[in-house]
C-alpha cells in the first residue's frame, strides 16, 4: 500500500501539472485566435468603408456629368470635384443653379445601381450669396423629419452635399474575451488542485499521525515485555519454592494459581509479540529469510499442533494433502505463522465439536492450501473487511474470541510478500474456506 501511495502521488501531481499547462495553452491559443479574428473583421470592415467611400464618390461623381451634360453651359474643371468632408457628409462642385427634383432623382438612381441603401440628406449651397438653397431628407421611411444643416465648403459657385444620416458600418469588433466554458474549466481545476491539494495534507497528517500511534504502540509493547519477564520469572520461583512431594491443600491451590498466571502470563505474551510484529511489518523493519520450503511439512507440523485442542473439543481435523507440487521459496517462520493463525482461527471461531479441514492441490506451477471450518459463517458485509488491520466482526457486546483484529491482517500481509494470494469465501450457518495460494519453485 505504502508502495502504491508512493507511485500515485507524484504521478498524480505530474498529471495535474500538466492538465494546468494544457489548460493554460488552450486559454492562449484561445485568446490568439479571437485576436487574429478581431484583427480580420476590422481588416474586413476597413475594407467595407473603402468600397463604400469609393462607391459613393463614383456614384456622385456620375450625378455630376449627368448634370454636366443636362446643363448648356460650361462647368469648371476641378480635380476634385467630389470630396469627403467627413465619414458621413460628401459635396460635390457644381456652378449653375440645381433642380432639386432632378438632384434627388440622379442620387437616388445612381445610389441604387451601386446598391447603396443607407439613408441620407441632399442640400445645396449657393457660395455667390453665402446660403443654403434647399436641404430636404430622403428616405424610404417618410415619419422620419430631421434635418441636417450641410457644413461651409470655401467655394465659388454652387455645391451640394450629401449627408448620410445613419451610423455607417458600425460594426463593433469583437474584444478577446475568456470563453465561459473554458471559465468554467479552469474553475473546476482550481477546484481539483485545491482539494487534492487538501487531500494530500490530509494525508500526511493521517501519516503522521499513525506514524505516532505505532511508535506508541511499539513503545507499550516493548514497556509490557518487562513486566511480563517479571511475571513470569516470580512464577516460576513461586513454583519451584514448593517442597517436591508436598500435597497440602495450600501448595495445591498455590500450583493452580500459578499455573494459571503462567498460562495468560504466556497468553499476553503472545498478544504483545503480534503487536510487536505487526508494528514492525508497518515501519518494513521484518526482513524475510527465504529458503526452500516443503509445504507439507509445515502443514504436517501445524496439524500436530493443533490436533490434541481440536480432539479435546470433540472435534475432527480432517486433511487431504494432494499436491504434487509443494515446494516454494518463503520464510520459514511467517509461513508456519500464516497455516497456525488461520488453523487457530477456524478452532476459535468453531462452535463445539468443530470440523477442520486442510487440502492442498496443485495448479499451474501453484500450490493451492484451503482451510476451511464448520463455524457460523461470516457476512458478506463482514467479509470484505476481515483483512483489515483492527477489524473484527461485529458480535455484538459479546465477546467470547478474545483478539485484536490483527491476525488476518497480518496473515494477507505475509502472503503478499510471498508473492501469494489469499481468499476468504463464508456462508452463514456453514463455516467459512481460506484459499490460500503460492507459486512453487520449478526445478
Amino acid at each position: 500500500m505504502k508502495a502504491n501511495v508512493k507511485f500515485i502521488l507524484p504521478f498524480t501531481i505530474v498529471l495535474l501539472f500538466l492538465l494546468v499547462i494544457t489548460q493554460i495553452f488552450v486559454i492562449r491559443k484561445n485568446l490568439n485566435t479571437q485576436n487574429e479574428r478581431k484583427e480580420i473583421l476590422q481588416e474586413g470592415i476597413r475594407l467595407q468603408k473603402k468600397e463604400f467611400e469609393n462607391n459613393v464618390i463614383i456614384s456622385l461623381t456620375k450625378v455630376r456629368d449627368r448634370l454636366i451634360t443636362i446643363n448648356s453651359e460650361s462647368q469648371g474643371t476641378y480635380l476634385e470635384p467630389v470630396k469627403q468632408i467627413n465619414p458621413n457628409y460628401f459635396v460635390v462642385s457644381f456652378y449653375n443653379q440645381l433642380d432639386k427634383e432632378l438632384l434627388d432623382q440622379f442620387v437616388k438612381e445612381e445610389f441604387e445601381s451601386y446598391n447603396i441603401k443607407e439613408e441620407f440628406q441632399i442640400g445645396v449651397y449657393d457660395c455667390f450669396t453665402d446660403s443654403i438653397i434647399f436641404d430636404e431628407f430622403v428616405s424610404k421611411s417618410t415619419n422620419d423629419t430631421s434635418k441636417y444643416k450641410p457644413q461651409r465648403w470655401e467655394h465659388d459657385g454652387f455645391y451640394f452635399g450629401v449627408y448620410f444620416t445613419g451610423s455607417l458600418h458600425n460594426y463593433e469588433t469583437e474584444e478577446a474575451t475568456f470563453p465561459f466554458i473554458l471559465l468554467i474549466a479552469t474553475i473546476l481545476i482550481l477546484v481539483v488542485v485545491l482539494f487534492f491539494g487538501y487531500t494530500i495534507s490530509s494525508l500526511y497528517r493521517q501519516k503522521k499521525i499513525s506514524s505516532i500511534t505505532t511508535d506508541f504502540i511499539n513503545n507499550m509493547t516493548h514497556e509490557l515485555k518487562t513486566p511480563i519477564a517479571t511475571i513470569g520469572l516470580s512464577v516460576d520461583v513461586i513454583k519451584k519454592s514448593i517442597p517436591d512431594g508436598d500435597e497440602s491443600d495450600a501448595n495445591e491451590r498455590i500450583k493452580r494459581y500459578t499455573g494459571i498466571i503462567k498460562t495468560e502470563n504466556k497468553r499476553l505474551e503472545n498478544q504483545v509479540e503480534r503487536v510487536l510484529r505487526i508494528a514492525k511489518l508497518e515501519r518494513g523493519d521484518i526482513k524475510l529469510n527465504f529458503e526452500t520450503i516443503d509445504m507439507h511439512d509445515v502443514i504436517e507440523g501445524c496439524i500436530e499442533t493443533f490436533i490434541v485442542p481440536i480432539q479435546e473439543r470433540s472435534g475432527e481435523l480432517n486433511y487431504q494433502l494432494d499436491a504434487t507440487e509443494t515446494i516454494i521459496d518463503g520464510d520459514i517462520i511467517h509461513i508456519t505463522n500464516i497455516i497456525y493463525n488461520l488453523l487457530d482461527n477456524a478452532n476459535k471461531y468453531s462452535p463445539d465439536n468443530p470440523i477442520i479441514g486442510i487440502k492442498t492441490i496443485s495448479s499451474e506451477n501453484q500450490i493451492k492450501i484451503l482451510i476451511s471450518d464448520s463455524g457460523k459463517g461470516i457476512a458478506k458485509e463482514d467479509i470484505k473487511h476481515i483483512f483489515d488491520k483492527f477489524y473484527r466482526v461485529s458480535t455484538g457486546d459479546v465477546h467470547n474470541v478474545k483478539g485484536f483484529g490483527l491476525g488476518l491482517y497480518y496473515v494477507k500481509q505475509m502472503v503478499q510478500k510471498h508473492k501469494g494470494t489469499i481468499q476468504a469465501k463464508s456462508e452463514i450457518g456453514k463455516g467459512t474456506t481460506f484459499v490460500l495460494t503460492f507459486p512453487t519453485k520449478q526445478e
